[in-house]
């Protein structure tokens, strides 16, 4: 079998000496760590190092903060119930959690409320706001969601339901006729930093409103507010990067129940907890149940501090993530076999079956993104309708395309890289011919093997504790702070095997000669019988820990003939 390299490997060029000027009291390292992050000056390499709550975070207000406060004080001193309608994901989950816990503070007359995923859709409806006004909920505050509802929220008004929303969705020129909107992309909002989360937005609600109940202490949610941010994958820069920090650090103190629950149910206790673990272990859990139509019992784990409670709660999620995992593998092959049918894919990905869950659509059109490069589009097909997830590379503007095919949709929205749609079953030849012409279009002619930009190259005998301690201070990692991906020439192998249930997983020792260290490569399985006896490797540098034991570990990324 011939070996393959997955990727083009962008190495890194010698940092200008003007920079190094600048960045001069640091480790070597580090400095090329900071300077492929585009920190190239003493000053910002002070802020992102030692994210500081900076003054603006709390004095600075979202536009309608005070209103916001003002109809939840007028809805408690009334004795007025008070509805919070979240979304089913980790941001919705733990910004909806957040809210609640913090009014809990203050009244009792709270119902929380997650739509389900297959049954309602995403974001409010009427169904649900009529159910919530029979239990007489007369303010209703909604969290990473209703900036586009501008129908369910005019009849919310004519039920005499006052709305508060809190969303970080790009809004449309249209905005709903909300009691007052928390949102930092609304055009006339002065807010410094635009890429709050969800939760984050939750967040500063909560912390304006702490200024009116003292009793209410802001940063005793930052552990929540962490989970939503990191999980949701917004840049993890400035008010992010500095919220996630804390959050962290809460989490690691184990402050909260239901997180040491929800770790000890994942075999996380006991170890440091990492951005990492966040986006590959906690969101994932909390995530699947609203993916199987279960999100209440996420939700429920979040606001619960009964240890039993939370424990069985917790193994439930756990449940759900080992039935989501295993569903996402079968929906894999078989759009797999769907896609393949046609011989292999060249400028768009599509697959449509009556068997798709769509509520792992989205991760298995992710998988099939990175596997093929290529934008991707996996749907249910109902009776009447098919609902679909999209994914797609940087190279395909996925909402463009959809934007240019919004005659044939039901319903459709999303970002350049990520968006669903809802549609007839009988438009969707059409849109299958469509997007196939303009991702061909856009894409014929480009080198679509994707690239991966190297921070720095080492020696094995620099990956020691030091380097860790390094890494330590550039968490938390995530979107616009990727993991340090270092780089090592002229390694050979040995003690090599796969792993996992399926044997995707390379386990190996590696080694340049005079020092050895353990490796492991998730997806690589596949490569054990063309591996090259002496090669270069791009990885990522890990303390892992096992069973109260720590060494030092590769996750390898790719590799390619010395």
């Amino acid at each position: 079998m011939i070996f393959r390299q997955r990727n083009k490997w962008n190495l890194p060029s010698p940092i200008p000496s003007k920079y190094l000027q600048q960045l001069g009291s640091y480790p070597e390292i580090l400095q090329e760590i900071l300077f492929r992050r585009n920190i190239k000056t003493e000053q910002k390499s002070i802020d992102f190092l030692l994210p500081k709550n900076l003054d603006w975070y709390s004095s600075k207000q979202l536009l309608h903060s005070d209103k916001s406060c003002q109809l939840i004080i007028e809805a408690i001193d009334s004795d007025s119930t008070i509805g919070i309608y979240g979304d089913y994901d980790a941001d919705g989950l733990t910004g909806t959690a957040l809210v609640f816990l913090a009014l809990s503070r203050l009244t009792e007359k709270l119902i929380p409320y997650i739509p389900n995923r297959f049954s309602e859709g995403y974001g409010l409806n009427k169904v649900a706001i009529k159910k919530l006004h029979t239990q007489g909920v007369s303010l209703l505050i909604t969290v990473d969601n209703g900036i586009g509802s501008i129908d369910e929220i005019e009849y919310a008004n004519s039920l005499g339901i006052k709305v508060i929303v809190t969303d970080h969705h790009t809004p449309k020129e249209e905005l709903p006729l909300a009691a007052a909107i928390l949102n930092p992309k609304v055009i006339d909002d002065t807010y410094p930093f635009k890429m709050l989360a969800g939760v984050g937005i939750a967040y500063k609600l909560v912390n304006t409103l702490s200024n009116h109940y003292p009793v209410i202490n802001p940063d005793d949610y930052l552990d929540l507010v962490a989970i939503g941010t990191i999980a949701d994958i917004v840049p993890l820069v400035s008010e992010n990067r500095y919220i996630s920090k804390q959050g962290l650090i809460s989490i690691n103190q184990h402050k909260r129940q239901c997180l040491v629950s929800l770790l000890g149910a994942a075999n996380l206790l006991g170890t440091k907890i990492s951005s990492s673990d966040i986006s590959f272990q906690i969101g994932p859990r909390l995530n699947a149940a609203g993916r199987l139509g279960q999100a209440e019992n996420a939700l429920r784990l979040l606001i619960t501090t009964d240890p039993n409670v939370c424990g069985v709660l917790a193994q439930q999620l756990e449940n759900d993530n080992f039935n989501r995992k295993k569903l996402g593998s079968l929906m894999e092959q078989k759009a797999q076999e769907i896609i393949l049918a046609d011989g292999p894919p060249e400028f768009l990905i599509t697959a449509f079956d009556k068997t798709f869950n769509s509520g792992v659509s989205g991760i298995v059109a992710g998988s099939l993104a990175r596997k093929y490069n290529l934008p991707v589009i996996i749907g249910q097909i109902g009776a009447e309708h098919s609902v679909a997830s999209c994914r797609s590379i940087p190279e395909f503007d996925l909402i463009g395309a959809l934007d240019r095919c919004k005659d044939l949709f039901v319903r459709y929205g999303g970002h350049p890289l990520a968006a669903g749609f809802t549609i007839k079953n009988s438009n969707v030849p059409e849109l299958e011919k469509r997007l196939r012409n303009l991702s061909e279009t856009k894409l014929r002619g480009i080198d679509l093997t994707p690239s991966l930009d190297v921070d720095v190259e080492v020696r094995l005998d620099q990956l020691d504790q030091n380097l860790i301690n390094i890494l330590e201070r550039i968490e938390p990692t995530g979107a616009e702070n990727k993991e340090v991906l270092f780089m090592s020439r002229d390694l050979y192998a040995s003690n090599i095997k796969t792993v996992g249930k399926d044997k995707k997983h390379l386990k190996l020792l590696i080694t340049d000669g005079s020092y050895s260290i353990d490796a492991i490569g998730f997806g690589l399985g596949d490569q054990i019988s063309s591996l090259p006896l002496k090669f270069d490797a791009l990885y990522n540098f890990q303390l892992n820990e096992f069973r109260g034991k720590n060494n030092f570990q590769l996750n390898l990324i790719d590799l390619r003939p010395s």
